[in-house]
C-alpha cells in the first residue's frame, strides 16, 4: 500500500532554514558517496534532524537531488547585459563564460553525481532537458540580434547552433573540472568564447601574445 506523505510548507522561517539545511546536507552526501549510495538516513543525520524530518519536505531522494540541483543551475546563470550598451560580443559572452565556469569548478563535485543521477530519474532528465532550452534559448536570442545587427553570418540557424554551442560549453566543463580537474577558468573562458564567435561568423580581438623571456647573460 503506498502512503501518501504531505509536505509541511516552508513559510516560517524555521521551515525555511530546516528545508535548506537538508538541501545543503543532501549536497553533501551525493558529492561523498554518489547518487546511487547516498540514503535519506544519512542526509537526516548530515542535517542534524530526524529521519522523519526530511519526509516533511521532500518526497523522494530524486526530489532532493532536484532542490540541489536548482539552487546550482540557477546560480550559474549570468544576466545578459543592457541590449544597447557598450559591451561587444566578446565582452558579453566571455562574462558568461567566465562566471559559468568558476561556478563549476567550484561544484565540480556535484556535476559529477548529475550524470549518474540523470541515468537513473526521468524527473532528474527533465529538469537537465529544461535547463538547456532555457540557456539555448537566451543564446538563440542573443545569434537572431547579432543576425539583425549584421554582425553574425546570416545563413547560421540560430536554433541550431545555440543547441551545439551550449552542449560544447557544458561537456568541455565537464572534461576540465571533473575529469581533468583544472583549476584554472580565465584561459577556457577565452576559448570557449573565441570558439563560439567564430563559428558564429563574429570577428574578435586578436589574442594578447605574450611577452618573450628576458635571457640571462651567460646562459
Amino acid at each position: 500500500m503506498t502512503v501518501e506523505r504531505t509536505l509541511l510548507p516552508a513559510n516560517t522561517r524555521r521551515g525555511r532554514d530546516t528545508r535548506q539545511g537538508l538541501i545543503d546536507a543532501a549536497r553533501t552526501v551525493f558529492e561523498q558517496d554518489g547518487y546511487l549510495d547516498a540514503r535519506i538516513t544519512d542526509i537526516a543525520a548530515e542535517a542534524g534532524v530526524a529521519h522523519g524530518t526530511f519526509y516533511a519536505h521532500f518526497r523522494s531522494k530524486p526530489e532532493v537531488f532536484l532542490a540541489v540541483m536548482a539552487q546550482l543551475w540557477s546560480r550559474l546563470v549570468v544576466p545578459a547585459p543592457p541590449e544597447g550598451g557598450a559591451a561587444s560580443p566578446y565582452e558579453r559572452v566571455l562574462a558568461s563564460h567566465s562566471h559559468f565556469l568558476t561556478g563549476y569548478r567550484e561544484n565540480a563535485g556535484v556535476f559529477a553525481v548529475v550524470e549518474q543521477a540523470a541515468a537513473t530519474s526521468e524527473e532528474i532528465q527533465a529538469l537537465r532537458r529544461q535547463v538547456h532550452t532555457d540557456n539555448a534559448g537566451r543564446v538563440a536570442r542573443a545569434i537572431r540580434r547579432w543576425q539583425r545587427e549584421g554582425v553574425a553570418a546570416a545563413d547560421v540557424n540560430p536554433a541550431d547552433a545555440a543547441t551545439a554551442l551550449i552542449s560544447m560549453a557544458g561537456r568541455s566543463a565537464y572534461y576540465w573540472y571533473v575529469v581533468e580537474r583544472r583549476r584554472t577558468t580565465r584561459p577556457e573562458a577565452d576559448a570557449l568564447t573565441r570558439l563560439w564567435l567564430r563559428g558564429l561568423g563574429i570577428e574578435v580581438p586578436p589574442k594578447m601574445s605574450r611577452r618573450p623571456r628576458r635571457q640571462t647573460e651567460g646562459v
